[in-house]
């Protein structure tokens, strides 16, 4: 009887220290997000402070929190979620190093950044989502969105907040050109939110960096549905057009299906562009006269 007591106590016991590891009351999910994190990627803060708690759950225990652009690795397929800020997202269980102890946990996915780019000089580039904002009867859903730039040291620099029409797209990605022959630019950040099915708009958001301030610069998108319509934004910097150092162009382009015929479609298409001018300090749009 000893032994039967002692074997059933050890595994209790046992059963005990894997709830703690994975917990159960947590299922995996499933579910597609933007972040689109994998086991083993490094991921960074975006939230001013993130809180990394024991489990999967705002009530679960704090174990640390961690500023903003702090790196962590992230340890685990994602458990199912909250909705924190507006919107839904998982959670992981990530490692981190902080005052040289290495700390393990589990954060909620909306408070790391979507993605993270360094320029030729080490400035990093991040961006993430603040809250998400539901559609009214005057304006479409969107994100409250922020593009944080960090020197070496860590430290922030300079951000700048936008509205990110974000809507089923599929994933993220981010890059930076160069000054893109543009008086005081250094770089441009472009972001893209990428929708890769019929009807789902791209979104590219783009911000120039003068070395002490983001600027918003236009956006571009695009959508389509087979057999049915098109568009198309495209933006030529100076660099791309050879034409004015000052001027900025957006060129766009609408077809529509003007036969009933999907498979072999008959596409009217329109043109136009918009003209922006930069005079090494201001950004401003030219509205030509009819």
């Amino acid at each position: 009887m000893k032994k039967k007591a002692l074997l059933f106590l050890f595994s209790i016991t046992f059963l005990l220290v894997r709830a703690q590891e994975q917990p159960a009351a947590y299922a995996v999910s499933d579910e597609y997000t933007l972040w689109n994190f994998q086991k083993g990627d490094t991921a960074y803060v975006f939230a001013d402070v993130a809180y990394v708690r024991e489990n999967a759950d705002t009530k679960s225990k704090l174990v640390d929190s961690l500023q903003e652009g702090a790196m962590v690795v992230i340890n685990s397929e994602g458990y199912n979620g909250s909705t924190i800020r507006g919107f839904y997202a998982p959670w992981y269980k990530i490692s981190f190093i902080k005052d040289n102890v290495k700390k393990e946990g589990f954060i909620w996915l909306g408070l790391l950044a979507l993605n993270s780019i360094l320029n030729q000089e080490g400035e990093q580039f991040i961006y993430g989502f603040k809250k998400f904002r539901s559609f009214t009867e005057n304006s479409p859903s969107y994100y409250d969105a922020e593009l944080k730039v960090f020197d070496r040291k860590k430290k922030v620099i300079a951000r700048a907040s936008y509205q990110a029409e974000v809507n089923d797209q599929t994933g993220t990605e981010t890059k930076i050109l160069g000054g893109m022959g543009l008086k005081n630019i250094k770089n441009i950040h472009r972001s893209a939110f990428l929708g890769e099915a019929c009807g789902i708009a791209t979104q590219y958001y783009y911000f120039a960096w003068t070395g002490q301030e983001l600027i918003h610069f236009p956006n571009k998108m695009s959508v389509s549905d087979a057999g049915v319509f098109y568009y198309d934004e495209t933006i030529l910097f100076p660099s791309e057009h050879k034409g004015d150092p000052t001027m900025i162009y957006k060129k766009i382009v609408e077809g529509e299906n003007i036969d009933d015929n999907l498979d072999e479609p008959n596409y009217k298409e329109t043109k136009s562009q918009k003209k922006y001018t930069w005079d090494g300090k201001t950004l401003s749009e030219l509205i030509e006269m009819r």
